[in-house]
């Protein structure tokens, strides 16, 4: 694999190119797990997308609407396809396990719901929603235990993700 600026990505092939230990990482679920992920998965489209691996942060695919990728979170994997053209390219589609969940007074406020999962390599991942006003976020730690990838799911309430302030994003149809 090789090192890549990833602010300069402009298509699918390239991100699965880029050494990342959440880009580039497929490991599809059985079929069994991947029809019932679907049922019961929710799918959302980015609003935007930060990687923080290099200690800094760093806006995936400068030049890619965020809007083109895809999340898919169910209970058994998580799935990042990239919109080119008519079709979807998986960029990052991992099977997990969920480890835990936290909501209540404690978390609410700035969290949310968080649920815990870690996936097949080992890796950490919490996906935070609920948390009106602000927008659901799907983030990747690294294996320090260090935030190094913040997926901003698309939200109906104005954004705070740094670079879209004040824009409101509609959920798809």
């Amino acid at each position: 694999m090789l090192d890549m600026d990833l602010a300069h990505i402009s298509s699918a092939a390239e991100l699965l190119k880029v050494e990342h230990p959440h880009f580039g990482r497929i490991h599809r679920p059985g079929f069994l797990k991947a029809t019932i992920g679907t049922v019961t998965g929710t799918t959302q489209k980015a609003a935007a997308i930060a990687d923080y691996s290099s200690g800094m942060r760093q806006t995936v695919a400068v030049q890619i609407d965020p809007r083109n990728f895809i999340v898919t979170i169910a209970s058994s994997y998580v799935l990042v396809t990239l919109k080119e053209g008519v079709s979807r390219h998986p960029v990052i589609h991992k099977t997990w396990k969920p480890v835990g969940q936290r909501k209540g007074k404690e978390v609410t406020e700035f969290f949310g719901t968080v649920h815990t999962y870690i996936d097949s390599d080992g890796l950490k991942w919490e996906h935070r929603f609920e948390r009106t006003p602000h927008e659901d976020e799907l983030i990747a730690f690294g294996s320090s235990g260090v935030e190094i990838l913040i997926i901003t799911l698309e939200s109906i309430y104005p954004t705070t993700a740094p670079d879209l302030s004040s824009v409101v994003i509609s959920p798809s149809p």
